[in-house]
């Protein structure tokens, strides 16, 4: 080997390695402080892309945890409603049951009907008319929805507002027998064609189709050849009168064409709700039940949503976490090793920036 002054390539080797062992020993202690394995993008350029990914996963899937609570909370508001709903329909139906005593006298029946309208009125306002965050919980024209997860899948609650009836014009009265004394007696022809409806005691409706040139007589016997558990008649002074079948049983009318029918009738939707009504309380407590049963199967589900969230978050953080954080025990290790490296590359350093005095020794013999 040659021995020159101008060029050391022994010096030059062992500045690029300490270079190369102090640039690793420095970003091993990068690692360490921050916790991160990555801490430029050049370090793992695809890692840090799917990380990026999986942390903005990660964080919809919080919002969507969120946005489970939040509808846990209002079905467990919107069941306190209907728990508070079904007392006070059962109390209603317990005073209609009272005020059919005979053995009341006017003036009883007089107080059971102020309990009746009062809870009637808080029934409406309390329950029917109740709100969670301004939104209605029980009334509402359409059913709510819940984003469940990260990639927007949403779960529709049960729509409670078939459930819970407008009792407001719901009268409390001595029997079931619906009885119109209003429009035209003993009325030649219907006049105008419609679909009569009639329900007793929430069993199915049972529509009856009218014609314009229907007589009375022709729509009576409609109306008890329907199968509808209800029996028509005229009264004595000529009115259309219907019965329940089964004694204490209520009958609601209405019609699905034309309200021109009912009133050739002697049909009025205030009568039939004055009347036909008052033993509304006993179905709507079954409504109530139903619409109880359907909270609670909405609160199941969502709660397995919410679990199902939460383990899906953990993951995709422990996804993230395989990817960015550094292995404390691991790069502990390349800190030891990098740490030597740089020790023992500045003593080679030295070695061999000493080597070339060889040469000085030589010029001087």
């Amino acid at each position: 080997m040659s021995v020159v002054i101008n060029t050391n390539s022994a010096a030059t080797i062992a500045a690029n390695n300490l270079s190369e062992a102090n640039r690793m020993l420095q970003k091993s202690l990068n690692r360490l402080s921050s916790g991160s394995k990555i801490i430029n993008a050049s370090d793992d350029a695809g890692g840090v892309a799917v990380a990026a990914r999986l942390s903005a996963a990660s964080v919809r899937t919080q919002g969507a945890i969120g946005n489970i609570s939040s509808a846990l909370s209002f079905l467990q508001q919107q069941d306190s409603a209907l728990k508070t709903g079904s007392k006070i329909m059962q109390r209603m139906n317990e005073l209609q049951i009272l005020y059919r005593d005979s053995t009341k006298s006017s003036s009883d029946k007089a107080l059971y009907t102020t309990e009746f309208d009062k809870l009637k009125a808080q029934y409406v306002s309390a329950v029917r008319n109740s709100q969670y965050n301004s939104i209605d919980m029980l009334k509402a024209a359409g059913a709510i929805t819940v984003t469940i997860n990260e990639g927007l899948s949403t779960y529709q609650l049960a729509n409670q507002s078939s459930n819970v009836s407008d009792s407001s014009a719901w009268a409390i009265t001595d029997g079931g027998n619906y009885a119109s004394h209003t429009g035209t007696t003993g009325v030649e022809t219907v006049g105008s064609a419609g679909n009569l409806v009639l329900a007793v005691g929430g069993r199915s409706n049972v529509t009856i189709a009218l014609d314009a040139t229907d007589t009375m007589s022709g729509v009576i016997t409609k109306i008890n050849n329907a199968g509808a558990q209800v029996t028509a008649s005229l009264t004595a002074d000529g009115y259309l009168k219907l019965t329940a079948n089964n004694q204490g049983e209520s009958i609601i009318v209405h019609s699905t064409s034309t309200d021109a029918t009912m009133t050739a009738l002697g049909i009025t939707e205030d009568t039939y709700d004055a009347a036909g009504q008052s033993d509304r309380s006993l179905a709507e407590i079954q409504s109530l039940a139903t619409a109880r049963a359907q909270n609670g199967a909405d609160q199941g589900v969502l709660q397995y949503y919410s679990e199902l969230a939460t383990a899906t978050k953990t993951n995709f953080e422990a996804a993230v976490s395989r990817i960015m954080d550094v292995d404390v025990a691991q790069e502990s290790t390349q800190l030891a090793r990098w740490n030597t490296l740089v020790q023992a590359g500045t003593a080679m350093m030295a070695q061999a920036n000493g080597s070339t005095l060889s040469a000085l020794s030589l010029l001087k013999g």
